[in-house]
Order: C-alpha cells, then structure tokens, then sequence
C-alpha cells in the first residue's frame, strides 16, 4: 500500500520507541524508509558541519539496525526554518507517501498530548500522517517514553462520517484489511445531523455495510458501528474499549477553513487517540 515512509525523529528520548515502531511499516508495505532529522535554521545561522556529521553518524547507527533485504533504508539531515517544513521538504523531495511522527509533548506526564510539531503536521499534511503514540514511563529515577505501537494492524478502527471527504482514509482501510486482523467501521451520528436529515441513520447503515462488504471482499473481516455522541469522544472511547491497535480517519473539517483549525475532530482525536492514528487527507489535485 505504502511504498516510501520518511521517519522523522528529534534526536529526544522518543526517537529509540519510534524506531521500535519502524520495522513494522513493512507489513504496511513500505519497502524504502528514509530517516530524517531537522536542523532549524534561521536569521543567517547554519549548522556547523561538525554538528551535521555528528547527526548523520547518530541517525546511521540506527538505521543499520533497520536495513534488510526488504527494507531499504536511508538517513538524511534537513536544514529548514521549521521542523514541518523540513519534514514536508524531504517528504516531496523523496516522492514519499506516508509521513511518520511521535505524537508527544516535552511534558509526558500529561495523559492528553500532542507536540507542536505535530499540531503543525496534522493541520498541514497533504500525505497520510502516521502518528505514534507514546506513553510516558520512568525506569527509576529518569523519566522516558515508550511507543505503543505492538501489531498495529492486529485491530484497525475505521472512523468515517461517510462523506466524500473521507474516501481517502475509507480506501486506506480497505487497502489494509488482507494484513489486518479486523477492521470495524465506524461512524458516529451527532443530534444535530440526524435532525436535519432524519433518514441519516438508515442512509449511515447502509454505507458502513457497503464499507463492510469491500473489506470483506480485499480478504479481511469487519463489523459496522453506528454510534451517538461528540465524534472525537466516541471515536476515542471505541478505540479503547475494543482494544483497537490503531485508528484511521479522514482529515477534514465541515468546510476548509475548519480542517485548518485546532477544534478539528481528526487533531482532537489525535490528542487523546491513546493509540497510533493513520490521518489519510483526500489526495491534492495534480
């Protein structure tokens, strides 16, 4: 499905569980993995080209790690006046079509995080963002993280409200179901949809049954789910009651300028996903 995967990684504790995470991009089919740092740059200043080496030989040490026969494997330092630009910059450059990212915060201890850089890329993203979640953890006195990322395909989670702006997110499901164990469909129905269109849950049912059949039919196994509620809030507590491994979803708002906000249900999801999140944007126009 996904064949080029670019890695981005801080160089912060979270960059060892994210690398974890990293070898099971391969059942998702990538087969080139390009690992990438960015140094921030700006008003005149570069990098010393000690500095720069000495983060190439860091990000080498790693990716050897990595490599085999098929997963090829390369590391690339990005000078950018942002880390987003930097990671978009090399995403373009090396014709990738899944971005990966630690979702965290410097301060773990907070059950409800998303970095800045982050927030950034899921309001920016024109390429499916792969966010990993990581879960703070202490190994005595020194405070770290660790990704929960275990068989990530073992329970997938489809969150659609069955509009065009969600084909994107519903086909990559799709695509994945003949790797994953399960993927659930779900849709969540707010009070004010269902009073405008009052024949929107029979419409809804009858969508996720369709979404069903073509999971089915690219040999995986589904089950619908029609739900009530704040669509962020169900889709995160589905998740956790079913055990899900990880959730797809669309990234869109009611209109364009609401996608770009930080009120959107894709990044409030994203901040309490508990969970990795596959956020799949509608492919840009050629």
């Amino acid at each position: 499905m996904y064949k080029t995967a670019v890695l981005a990684l801080d160089l912060s504790p979270a960059a060892e569980p994210l690398l974890e995470c990293a070898a099971e991009l391969r059942r998702w089919g990538v087969g080139r993995l390009i690992i990438t740092h960015v140094v921030r740059v700006g008003y005149g200043q570069e990098p010393g080209d000690r500095a720069l080496q000495d983060i190439r030989e860091w990000l080498e040490g790693r990716a050897t790690r990595l490599r085999s026969p098929d997963l090829r494997v390369e590391v690339l330092v990005q000078a950018a006046g942002s880390p987003s630009q930097g990671i978009f910059e090399v995403s373009h450059e090396a014709k990738a079509d899944l971005i990966v990212l630690g979702s965290r915060s410097h301060n773990l201890a907070s059950r409800l995080f998303l970095g800045s850089v982050a927030r950034d890329m899921v309001r920016k993203t024109t390429l499916p963002l792969l966010l990993e979640w990581l879960e703070p953890v202490s190994h005595g006195a020194v405070p770290g993280c660790a990704a929960v990322c275990v068989d990530t395909l073992r329970h997938v989670l489809l969150a659609t409200d069955l509009s065009k702006h969600a084909g994107a997110a519903e086909h990559a499901a799709v695509a994945l179901a003949a790797q994953a164990r399960q993927v659930d469909c779900l849709a969540v129905l707010t009070p004010e949809a269902v009073d405008a269109t009052p024949a929107l849950p029979l419409m809804a049912r009858a969508a996720l049954g369709a979404l069903v059949a073509r999971i089915d039919a690219a040999g995986g196994h589904g089950e619908a789910l029609l739900l009530d509620g704040d669509p962020h809030e169900v889709i995160a507590r589905t998740a956790q009651e079913r055990d899900c491994s990880l959730i797809v979803c669309g990234k869109h708002g009611q209109h364009w300028v609401q996608s770009m906000v930080i009120g959107s249900t894709a990044l409030r999801l994203c901040e309490m996903a508990g969970r990795p999140v596959l956020l799949v944007p509608l492919p840009q126009a050629p």
